[in-house]
């Protein structure tokens, strides 16, 4: 991008995001005009999501000023930004008010385990599959998240001198779950939920161990995708 490309694409992203930003404040009732970082705060207080962008678009907001009075007759401008903020500005503005949800990324098959398979069963899934979290139902009832620390916490309640003092094929994943501490950390959530709003999610509920998809959020549904902290940690890289 040239200088002019860049100066006029971030003033084209900073007004598009200024304007929705007077329509949000305005639809909480704030007719007077208002300056720009006054309706980013009360937009971010507002809807939630918006918050962790805040403070790079005060900045934003410092630079366009920068831009607007330092500009000359010529096209000179006191301030320039480089094409990367540029295009993180653009990025911002269209997860801002575009925002991805969970069917996007997160909609995938989901091993789910029965109360009653065994222990045994469990292992060859972990063999094969590599999982490290299961959602675990009686019927269509959810009863919990089996995950590996809960199985660990199991077997070495049940190892003694090196033995295992336990038939695998006996022991059923209800009694396996009872040794998991985690397994109510668990939240569910509809397939239009807001990647942002799950984010969030994981941030406010700490510890939170997994977040089920299902097509309305029930927790009688057949779950149609399952997002852990890890994933979530991966869209930030």
């Amino acid at each position: 991008m040239t200088e002019k490309e860049r100066v006029e694409r971030f003033e084209a992203a900073y007004n598009r995001i200024d304007h929705r930003l007077t329509e949000f404040t305005e639809q909480q009732g704030r007719r007077r005009k208002h300056p720009f970082a006054s309706k980013l705060r009360a937009t971010a207080n507002r809807y939630r999501r918006m918050k962790k962008y805040v403070d790079f678009l005060l900045e934003i907001g410092e630079l366009r000023n920068a831009i607007v009075h330092g500009r000359t007759e010529n096209d000179y401008f006191i301030a320039v930004p480089n094409e990367d903020v540029v295009l993180k500005l653009e990025e911002i503005e269209d997860r801002m008010f575009s925002p991805p949800s969970v069917s996007s990324k997160f909609v995938k098959k989901v091993t789910i385990l029965q109360a009653d398979q065994s222990l045994n069963d469990v292992l060859e899934l972990i063999r094969s599959d590599g999982y490290s979290r299961y959602p675990v139902y009686d019927g269509k009832s959810f009863v919990g998240l089996l995950t590996t620390n809960g199985l660990a916490r199991w077997f070495a309640s049940h190892v003694n001198s090196g033995t295992l003092d336990r038939n695998l094929q006996t022991v059923s994943i209800t009694e396996v779950l009872e040794s998991d501490h985690r397994k109510e950390a668990v939240a569910f959530v509809t397939k239009k939920a807001l990647i942002d709003d799950v984010e969030a999610m994981f941030i406010d509920r700490h510890p939170l161990e997994a977040v089920i998809i299902t097509e309305h959020g029930r927790t009688h549904e057949t779950p149609i995708g399952l997002i852990g902290p890890a994933d979530i940690a991966a869209l930030e890289t």
